[in-house]
């Protein structure tokens, strides 16, 4: 095996190009269990990889044991998310040969290593876990509804909820260790904590522990040349900064850039999946995925001829029975005080093959006061085709906006398993 020093290098890129070789290289010649693999959640959004990274970086220069940071997000589709490649510009890293995807590592089974630290979720999927007994959790940093797993293994253990960014937790472990941080990985924390948080916004989803990490990365971060010296650095300066604006502006941009993308790209953009034992019929287990999609139905149904036959295509590749479709974007017809589009969200449910679970579903999401759904007609939104036979579907306008998929999806696990129509875990 490599080197701890031949892995660490001097700059990040150059310790993410090393670790990505000598880690595949360890499973080629079968030593891949000597490597902890940390990884973000399977949708792939800035603040997995960044905390991967960040995280792999840790175990690697602090703990001195040897880390690979993966992305479960397939090579081919790094692209979908133009706000992450532009940060990683800004960090001075490239996709094509620093980030680890995970259809670069050989398909095997089992896994080809044992030791897992999870950074942006809290369970270990079924995939790197399956005829694997010797797997285990080694640490846990997340910003998501506890599971309580892994409590005897995970060292560290630190879930705090609600937190606005992961990021903002790993960046926390940096500050009894400063000597370790460097201006490529404070940028790609902070640019995470950033595009989470609304720019640090009041009101909004940033918590004390993301406004105390973004202090913090400020004086080392390499996009915010001109900033107080960190003396004079508090919370709210750090706020009011135009470069850290500027930077929130960039990447909400990039974020909502999607009408390049076909309706697959946008399903599988950021996309999470469940597999859970429906109440009426325990005997068996259903895939259940959550898409995330930065535009409203009213723009991608009548542009997009293919969503039906596309949509369902996604699903019997996926083998899902329920696919929601969750839209999160701005309303540019109805601005608000400060001129920019109001925030709307939307929810669609389909249901493939299982009558009674549609049922129960859209009975129970139609009554939950946590979401506050509207019910819709597609003919609403200029179209009047839907799905093929054994698909049943409901469309929603979602009048709490402050309700992520964080929120949706412990509702909806709640209502399939049957432990009440709709309440929090």
């Amino acid at each position: 095996m490599a080197s701890q020093e031949d892995i660490s290098g001097n700059t990040l890129a150059h310790f993410l190009k090393s670790t990505r070789k000598a880690y595949l290289d360890a499973v080629a010649s079968g030593t891949g269990k000597e490597w902890t693999v940390v990884m973000g959640n399977e949708a792939g959004d800035l603040d997995s990889i960044a905390s991967s990274v960040a995280f792999a970086w840790y175990t690697s220069r602090v703990k001195s044991r040897p880390a690979v940071p993966l992305t479960q997000t397939h090579r081919a589709d790094l692209h979908l998310r133009a706000e992450n490649l532009h940060t990683f510009e800004l960090a001075g890293l490239q996709s094509d040969s620093d980030v680890l995807c995970i259809d670069d590592i050989p398909p095997s089974q089992p896994f080809p290593s044992t030791l897992f630290a999870l950074v942006d979720h809290n369970r270990l999927h079924a995939r790197f876990s399956r005829d694997n007994p010797d797997a285990k959790v080694v640490a846990v940093v997340d910003h998501h509804e506890d599971e309580g797993l892994y409590k005897d293994t995970a060292d560290p253990r630190i879930v705090v909820v609600p937190t606005g960014s992961c990021a903002s937790l790993v960046a926390g472990l940096f500050e009894e260790h400063p000597e370790h941080m460097t201006p490529e990985l404070a940028t790609l924390l902070l640019s995470s904590i950033v595009i989470d948080t609304g720019g640090l916004k009041r009101g909004g989803k940033a918590e004390e522990a993301d406004r105390r990490a973004a202090t913090f990365l400020t004086p080392f971060a390499s996009i915010l040349r001109n900033h107080p010296r960190p003396s004079e650095l508090t919370t709210q300066v750090v706020e009011e900064m135009p470069g850290l604006r500027e930077l929130n502006a960039t990447l909400q941009e990039k974020k909502a850039s999607v009408a390049h993308l076909n309706t697959l790209d946008l399903l599988r953009r950021d996309y999470k999946e469940y597999s859970l034992t429906p109440g009426h019929s325990p005997g068996r287990e259903v895939l259940v995925g959550l898409s995330t999609v930065p535009i409203g139905f009213k723009v991608w149904l009548p542009h997009h001829a293919d969503f039906w036959s596309q949509t369902e295509k996604f699903m019997a590749d996926q083998g899902l029975t329920v696919l929601g479709i969750l839209t999160s974007f701005r309303d540019d017809q109805d601005a608000g005080k400060n001129g920019r589009g109001k925030h709307r969200r939307e929810q669609m449910y389909v249901v493939r093959d299982d009558d009674e679970l549609a049922e129960t579903l859209f009975d129970a999401l139609g009554e939950c006061e946590e979401l506050q759904l509207k019910k819709q007609t597609f003919p609403e939104y200029g179209v009047h085709k839907s799905f093929g036979s054994g698909f049943r579907t409901k469309i929603w306008k979602q009048k709490n906006v402050d309700a992520t998929r964080k929120v949706t999806a412990p509702l909806v696990k709640n209502i399939i398993e049957g432990r009440g129509k709709a309440a929090s875990l």
